[in-house]
């Protein structure tokens, strides 16, 4: 057998709407956000609701742990979504990659891809300790990190629509091809989830497509990891732009969330400021009722 060499390419997409503007509504996908409203069709009914208010995409979580820790599926719900809708991008916030077997990740994404005719986004991530730790896995950041430059380097090559034969470390492939690829080229959008002030997941998201950064800031607390806030969210923000701008040679996206707790009111115009043209909301969605999710969904994308 021989290592495949694949070589990321910067692919940037364009926003659906007539802005330059794309904005995400997270859905909350999970009963320790939603309660008994956290279920697959009330997620479907929010999607439809947010693509008829001129919502660009909806994100969901990816993860599994105890009971205050796990994730409605996002790439089975998502299957759904697409069926009921037109132009609604698709996309996960984000998926800890190392915990899924590369090859099956690759395929079921391809699927959706093809299904929704070109509108998945693909959130890419370590994820936390506990999505390892619950399994038996264990969280072993060092090792998952090799599995995650790997199980990247195959859900590439994979997607070209080639027989792959690959064998590293962790992974072995032998002659495999999918029988569907991604409608997009040269891949599914592929946005990297990092914690900041974290450096590696900011340089390997500029081989990539764009960059969903969380800073400790953000919530006025340390990170999944132990990671420390090294400023305001502004100065944060601004840090995180200027590093990845850098690295990414200026290309590539940045998704950020535009309503955390410790965001300043201005914090839409500093992310304008900025041209960080991808945001999410993620507050629109609460325990309190279906109805009054449908409502402020309705009300529409920030402005």
């Amino acid at each position: 057998m021989w290592r495949l060499s694949c070589q990321p390419t910067n692919h940037t997409m364009t926003p659906n709407r007539s802005t330059d503007e794309t904005h995400c509504l997270y859905l909350k996908n999970a009963p320790h956000y939603l309660g008994e409203l956290a279920t697959p069709a009330h997620m479907v009914d929010y999607a439809i609701a947010a693509e008829e208010a001129g919502w660009d995409g909806v994100l969901l979580a990816d993860a599994l742990g105890s009971h205050n820790q796990s994730y409605i599926d996002p790439w089975i719900t998502h299957a759904s979504i697409a069926s009921v809708t037109d132009e609604l991008l698709l996309g996960s916030w984000v998926t800890p990659v190392p915990r899924r077997q590369p090859w099956q990740l690759a395929s079921n994404l391809a699927v959706l891809d093809a299904l929704s005719d070109g509108r998945v986004i693909f959130g890419a991530g370590f994820g936390a300790p506990w999505n390892y730790e619950v399994t038996g896995i264990g969280y072993d950041p060092g090792r998952l990190g090799e599995q995650y430059d790997e199980s990247l380097e195959i859900i590439e090559a994979l997607w070209q629509g080639e027989e792959v034969s690959f064998e590293g470390e962790h992974f072995s492939i032998d002659a495999l091809e999918l029988p569907i690829t991604p409608v997009q080229e040269p891949r599914i959008p592929t946005f990297m989830g990092c914690w900041w002030p974290n450096k590696k997941p900011i340089q390997r998201a500029a081989s990539y497509d764009g960059l969903m950064p969380y800073g400790p800031s953000f919530h006025g607390g340390e990170g999944v990891q132990g990671e420390q806030p090294t400023g305001t969210v502004e100065e944060e923000t601004r840090a995180i732009v200027e590093y990845y701008r850098d690295e990414a040679d200026g290309s590539g996206d940045i998704l950020i969330p535009i309503d955390v707790p410790k965001a300043p009111d201005n914090y839409l115009d500093i992310c304008r400021e900025l041209d960080i043209t991808w945001t999410l909301t993620t507050g629109a969605i609460t325990n309190e009722s279906h109805e009054q999710n449908l409502e402020r969904i309705r009300d529409g994308p920030p402005s």
